[in-house]
């Protein structure tokens, strides 16, 4: 009985006109139907993300952004027409859409590489951006500030606790961005990073991946200045293989691009 007299209310004349008023296409009800629709679907996505709330903000967070400086970007803002071989960019891009859309299902290792400069990390925040407006926690960890934070936590009991903590928010976060992986130990340098760090890189990397069904169980980005085969000097093979994918469809080659920075 309520409920029928509030639907006779709401198909009132005054009822309609002030629905008219505020934009809502009455007139045209399968059309009103299908907004309709639209507006729950995204109201609910954002109830989901939003009942999730303390969860991504414990993420946020324990971020690493180098310099202490928070990026952000989504893909419509990154242009392949920056670059002089803008079809070879425009496939880069094509690529990260494609491997993003599909992450949101089914987690997988991807490394961008390439000269400074050519946009990896935007990019890959590109990805982080889609994937967190789908439902997945991310973090952003800088290589230089973690190897900074490291070196802060022998010194200070505070950078010790901090430290603990990004270590296990790096290994349980849906989707981690490492940044230029590699900076640590030099660019091209034959000269292995500190022996606790890459102890620790391999524990996360571990973390992110399903021994037992051998399959990848959390999404890794890494971005990089060094070629895959640079950075196993760098690095102990074990790492290397857990940590970077072995499939070329989920290596971005950034090297033939240019440095678009001012």
């Amino acid at each position: 009985m309520a409920f029928q007299l509030i639907g006779d209310i709401l198909r009132s004349p005054n009822m309609l006109d002030i629905f008219r008023e505020h934009g809502v296409d009455v007139d045209h009800p399968e059309l009103c139907k299908m907004q309709a629709e639209i507006y729950r679907t995204r109201t609910a996505k954002e109830i989901q993300i939003a009942g999730g709330g303390a969860k991504y903000i414990m993420f946020d967070s324990l971020c690493l952004w180098e310099g202490k400086k928070k990026l952000s970007t989504t893909f419509d803002k990154w242009q392949p027409t920056t670059q002089q071989d803008a079809r070879l960019a425009q496939n880069l891009k094509n690529s990260a859409v494609k491997l993003a859309k599909s992450m949101v299902n089914h987690p997988k290792k991807v490394v961008l590489y390439g000269p400074p400069g050519t946009g990896k990390t935007m990019l890959a925040l590109g990805m982080m951006h889609y994937l967190r407006v789908n439902g997945k926690t991310t973090m952003f960890v800088s290589s230089t500030e973690l190897i900074h934070l490291f070196w802060q936590s022998y010194k200070y009991k505070d950078a010790q606790n901090r430290k603990e903590k990004v270590l296990d928010a790096m290994q349980s976060v849906d989707v981690l961005v490492l940044d230029d992986l590699g900076t640590e130990g030099g660019v091209n340098s034959d000269k292995p990073v500190q022996k606790d760090v890459q102890q620790a890189l391999e524990q996360v990397a571990t973390a992110r991946y399903d021994t037992n069904n051998n399959r990848v169980a959390k999404s890794t980005i890494v971005t990089t200045n060094n070629t895959p085969d640079q950075l196993t000097i760098i690095y102990n093979g074990k790492l290397i293989s857990r940590l970077l994918p072995h499939s070329m469809a989920y290596r971005l080659d950034f090297s033939e691009l240019n440095d678009i920075r001012e």
